[in-house]
């Protein structure tokens, strides 16, 4: 995998995690098509347990 392509997906992801409110994440999923795919996913399971291990929580999934 490329790095800027990895660097792209972890904007992506970070872009997401910034979201406020329930129609954002659409919006930039849409725009972000293009990055939408198996490595992605990869990408963003690498990333969320990295930040499981850094004591991060989401707070929002009830």
């Amino acid at each position: 995998m490329d790095e800027q392509r990895t660097q792209a997906y972890v904007n992506l992801i970070e872009q997401l995690l910034a979201c406020t409110d329930g129609e954002e994440p659409n919006n930039i999923l849409q725009a972000n098509q293009e990055l939408i795919d198996h490595q992605f996913l990869q990408v963003m399971e690498n990333y969320a347990t990295w930040l499981e291990q850094q004591g991060y929580n989401n707070n929002h999934a009830d």
